[in-house]
C-alpha cells in the first residue's frame, strides 16, 4: 500500500508543481499608444532568466514561472529601455504593461571618442554630441566647415584657413581626427576645415573640454572625430553630384561590401570652385579658384573568430591659383600665385579577441602633409618667391581592453610618436619624439550611477613630461533627469613654428623666430645692421613650455516631455603658460621682430544649452535650439606711476581683459519637416553670432566701439539687428523610386556679408544636388 501511494505521488507531482507556477503577460506600447512589435522582454532573477519578444499587437507572455522576486527589462531600437520589479505569488497570473519613451535619436547611437570604448550616447559622462549622417544629408553640407558651423558652441574663425573655435579656444587647441587618427598639416596652428569632405561620413562626434587624458596634445579644448562609413551590407554603391553658385561643384561615389570574412569601403570625391571676390579694391580674390580630390579606402579581413586585420588609407590634394599685386621697392608688380597641398596616410590594424573579456589592438598610423606656394612675375614668368612645408607623423599604439563584467571595463595602452618637419622657413629638419601611456577604468555601480577615471603620461624630446588626469560621473535618478560632471587636465605641446621658425617676410619686412632660433636670428639681423632697437634680450627668453589646462564641466539633461531633451552644460577652463607672441626688437624699416613666450594665463567659462524636440504627435517634425554664453579673458600686466609715501613709484598690476574674436552670445536653430503626401523633406537652419572684439587698433588693451566686429559701430558694418546678421540656410529634397534623391537649397537667404570678418561667407548662394543609389 505504501509503495502504491508513492507511485501515485510521483505521478501527480508535475501536476502539483505546475499548479503552483505563475504567469506574467502584458503589452508593450509607445507613448502614443501604438503597439511596439519585436521588443525584447527579459525576465530574470538570481536563479532564472527568460526572454521573449512582443508580437504584432505588442503582446508578450511568460508561462510556468516559479514564484519569487523578478525584474522585467524591455528594450527596443528607437526607444529608451524600461524595467519593472515585481514579486509573483504562487498560482498568480500577473499583468504588466509598458509604455516606452522614444530616444532622442531614431537609432541607438554609439560613440567611441569620449571613452575610447564603444558606448551608447546616453551612457557617456562627459559633454559629447553627435551629428548623424541623416542630419548631414538633410543639411546638404559637403565640407566639414559647413556642418560644424551649425552646431551649438562652435564658431568658425579665419586665420590661415577656416578653423573651429570651441569653448572659447583658438583652432590650435581642438584635435581633429578621422576614424580615431589625427589630421596633420597645421601650417600656422589652424587646421583648415575645408580640406575635409563629409561625403563618406557616418557620424561626427564632438567632445568638449580637455581630452588629453585619452588623445594627448592638441586636445586641450576638445576633440572632433569624424567616423567614416564601413561596409555593412553585402554590396552598396551610390553616386552624388552637386553644382552651385560661383561655378562650384562637388562629386563623389561610395562603394562598400561585406562578404562573410571580407568587408571594405571605397570613396572618391572631387570638388572645386571658380572663387569669388568681395573686395573690388584688391586684385587678389577673397576666395581663389581651386580644385581638390579625395580618395579613401578600407579593407577588413577576419582571419578567424578571434583575429582580424584591417588597413585604412586616405589621400587628399588641392590646387589653387590666383593673381596678386605686390609693392616691391615702391614699385607695383603683378604676380601669379600657385599653391598645392596634399595629405596621405595609411593605417594598418590588428585586433585579437582572446575571449569575451579580453581584446588587444595594435595600430600604426603613417601620415605625410606637403604644401608649396610659388609666386611668379606675370611679366616674364620669373620666380619671385617659393615656400614649402613638409610634415611627417608616424604613430604606433598598443591598446588592451578588459571587460571584467557588465559593470567594469579597463583599457590600458602605450605608444610612440615620431614627427619631422622640413620647410624653407625652419632651421634644419626639426624632429619630435614622444612616448605615451594611458589608462582608464569605467565602473557602473548601478543603472543609475557610473564613474570613469583615467590618465595619460607623455614624455617628449623637446619639453617636460606631462601628466593628464581625468574623472567623470553620470547619475540618472529617473527618466526625467540625468546629471553629468567631469574634471580633468589637458596640455598643448609647443608646435614646430614656436620652437624652430626662422622667417622674414620679404614684402612687409617683419621677422618671426622660434624660441630656439631667436638668439641666432637676432644676432644675424644685428650683423646685417637692420636692428634699430632691442626691446628684450633674446638670451633671456629660454625654451618655452607646454601649455596646461584644468577644466570643469557640470551638466544636466532634462526630459520634460516624450521626445524632448533639454541639455545644459556649464564649463570653466583655466590655462597657464599660454604661448603667445611678443615684440622683442624694432627694425630700421619700422617693422618688428617677434618671438614666442610663455606669457599669460587665460580662462574661458560659460554655459551651453540645447533643446531637441521631436513631438510625439508628429514624427515628421524635428526641432532644435542652441545657445552659448561665453566669457573668455586673458591676463595682462599693466604698469603705471603712483605716489607712495610721497614718492613716485612704478606699480605693476595684473588684470584680465576680454580675448579677441570671442562672441559672448551665439545661437542656432534648426527645423526639419517631412511633408508625407508629396514626400518632400525640408530643412531651415539659422545661425547667429553676436558682436565681438576684433582688433586692438590703438594697443591700449581696451575695447573701443570701432574695434568690434558685427556691430553698427564698426566701419563697413551698418547692421544692428538680428535678421540682418543671421545666416539662414534652407533646403528641399525629394526621393524618387527609392533610388534617386534630388535636393536643392539656398544658403544665406538674408545675403549677409562681412568680407573683413567672415571671408568664407560669399553671401547668398544656390545649389542643386542629385544622389543615385546604383545598387
Amino acid at each position: 500500500m505504501r509503495v502504491f501511494l508513492l507511485i501515485i505521488f510521483f505521478c501527480f507531482l508535475p501536476c502539483l508543481l505546475l499548479a503552483q507556477q505563475s504567469s506574467l503577460c502584458g503589452t508593450v506600447h509607445s507613448s502614443r499608444s501604438q503597439p511596439v512589435t519585436g521588443a525584447h522582454i527579459k525576465l530574470f532573477s538570481n536563479t532564472t532568466t527568460l526572454t521573449t519578444v512582443s508580437d504584432a499587437d505588442g503582446h508578450y507572455c511568460f508561462k510556468k514561472i516559479n514564484s519569487g522576486k523578478y525584474t522585467v527589462l524591455v528594450t527596443s531600437v528607437g526607444y529608451r529601455e524600461a524595467r519593472e520589479q515585481l514579486e509573483l505569488e504562487a498560482q498568480e497570473s500577473a499583468k504588466v504593461d509598458f509604455k516606452l519613451k522614444r530616444r532622442m535619436y531614431e537609432e541607438e547611437i554609439t560613440v567611441v571618442t569620449a571613452s575610447r570604448t564603444i558606448k551608447e550616447l546616453e551612457d557617456v559622462s562627459v559633454p559629447v554630441s553627435v551629428i548623424p549622417d541623416s542630419e548631414i544629408e538633410m543639411s546638404g553640407s559637403t565640407r566639414l566647415r559647413d556642418i560644424l558651423i551649425e552646431q551649438t558652441g562652435l564658431n568658425v574663425v579665419s586665420d590661415h584657413g577656416n578653423g573651429i573655435q570651441m569653448q572659447g579656444f583658438d583652432p590650435d587647441y581642438t584635435l581633429i581626427m578621422i576614424d580615431n587618427q589625427p589630421v596633420i598639416g597645421r601650417t600656422a596652428g589652424t587646421l583648415d576645415l575645408d580640406r575635409i569632405t563629409i561625403g563618406d561620413v557616418q557620424q561626427i562626434e564632438i567632445v568638449k573640454g580637455p581630452s588629453s587624458a585619452l588623445w594627448g596634445s592638441d586636445a586641450l579644448a576638445g576633440v572632433i572625430n569624424i567616423i567614416t562609413k564601413k561596409g555593412v551590407q553585402p554590396f552598396k554603391w551610390d553616386m552624388t553630384g552637386r553644382f552651385g553658385s560661383h561655378d562650384s561643384y562637388d562629386g563623389s561615389t561610395n562603394l562598400s561590401f561585406n562578404q562573410e570574412k571580407l568587408s571594405g569601403q571605397f570613396f572618391a570625391n572631387t570638388s572645386g570652385s571658380g572663387g569669388y571676390d568681395m573686395d573690388t579694391t584688391s586684385i587678389a580674390p577673397t576666395k581663389p579658384s581651386f580644385q581638390s580630390y579625395t580618395f579613401s579606402g578600407r579593407l577588413n579581413y577576419d582571419l578567424s573568430k578571434k583575429i582580424a586585420l584591417g588597413v585604412d588609407s586616405r589621400f587628399y590634394r588641392e590646387d589653387v591659383s590666383y593673381p596678386q599685386q605686390l609693392e616691391i621697392d615702391e614699385s607695383l608688380y603683378r604676380i601669379n600665385g600657385d599653391e598645392y597641398q596634399q595629405n596621405y596616410n595609411i593605417t594598418p590594424e590588428l585586433s585579437v579577441r582572446l575571449n569575451d573579456r579580453q581584446l588587444f589592438e595594435a595600430t600604426a598610423f603613417l601620415s605625410r602633409f606637403e604644401s608649396e606656394t610659388e609666386l611668379n612675375y606675370q611679366e616674364d614668368g620669373s620666380l619671385y618667391n617659393r615656400s614649402t612645408f613638409d610634415q611627417q607623423l608616424n604613430k604606433y599604439e598598443l591598446k588592451s581592453s578588459t571587460f571584467w563584467s557588465k559593470t567594469h571595463t579597463t583599457i590600458i595602452g602605450a605608444g610612440l610618436n615620431h614627427e619631422e618637419l622640413l620647410g624653407g622657413n625652419y632651421k634644419g629638419t626639426p624632429t619630435f619624439n614622444s612616448y605615451f601611456a594611458f589608462g582608464q577604468h569605467e565602473w557602473e555601480l548601478s543603472k543609475q550611477l557610473s564613474f570613469t577615471a583615467g590618465f595619460r603620461f607623455d614624455a617628449h624630446s623637446e619639453y617636460a613630461s606631462q601628466f593628464s588626469p581625468k574623472f567623470s560621473g553620470l547619475y540618472r535618478p529617473n527618466d526625467f533627469i540625468h546629471l553629468r560632471a567631469s574634471l580633468g587636465g589637458g596640455y598643448k605641446a609647443p608646435e614646430f613654428r614656436q620652437l624652430f621658425l626662422d622667417f622674414t617676410n620679404a614684402q612687409v619686412g617683419y621677422s618671426v623666430f622660434g624660441s630656439s632660433t631667436v638668439v641666432e636670428g637676432v644676432e644675424r639681423l644685428q650683423a646685417e645692421g637692420v636692428i634699430e632697437e632691442l626691446l628684450i634680450n633674446p638670451e633671456n627668453i629660454g625654451e618655452i613650455e607646454a601649455e596646461r589646462s584644468f577644466a570643469y564641466n557640470v551638466g544636466v539633461d532634462l526630459f520634460p516631455l516624450d521626445g524632448m531633451q533639454l541639455r545644459i552644460n556649464a564649463f570653466r577652463n583655466n590655462v597657464q603658460d599660454l604661448i603667445d607672441t611678443q615684440r622683442i626688437a624694432v627694425r630700421q624699416n619700422g617693422q618688428s621682430v617677434f618671438s614666442y613666450f610663455n606669457l599669460n594665463r587665460i580662462y574661458t567659462q560659460g554655459i551651453e544649452t540645447e533643446l531637441r524636440y521631436r513631438p510625439a504627435f508628429n514624427d515628421n517634425l524635428q526641432l532644435s535650439l542652441g545657445y552659448q554664453y561665453l566669457d573668455a579673458r586673458r591676463q595682462i600686466t599693466r604698469e603705471f606711476d603712483d605716489v607712495v609715501d610721497g614718492r613716485v613709484v612704478t606699480v605693476t598690476k595684473k588684470d584680465y581683459i576680454p580675448m579677441l574674436n570671442r562672441s559672448k552670445h551665439t545661437t542656432n536653430a534648426k527645423i526639419y519637416y517631412t511633408f508625407e503626401e508629396p514626400g518632400i523633406e525640408s530643412s531651415l537652419r539659422v545661425q547667429y553670432r553676436g558682436r565681438y572684439w576684433f582688433a586692438d587698433y590703438n594697443n591700449n588693451n581696451q575695447a573701443e566701439d570701432n574695434e568690434y566686429a558685427l556691430s553698427a559701430n564698426t566701419p563697413n558694418s551698418d547692421i544692428d539687428n538680428f535678421w540682418e546678421k543671421a545666416i539662414v540656410n534652407f533646403s528641399l529634397a525629394k526621393t524618387f523610386y527609392d533610388r534617386y534623391r534630388l535636393q536643392a537649397g539656398i544658403d544665406n537667404l538674408t545675403n549677409f556679408q562681412s568680407p573683413q570678418f567672415m571671408p568664407y561667407n560669399p553671401g547668398r548662394t544656390f545649389y542643386a544636388q542629385l544622389n543615385i543609389q546604383l545598387y
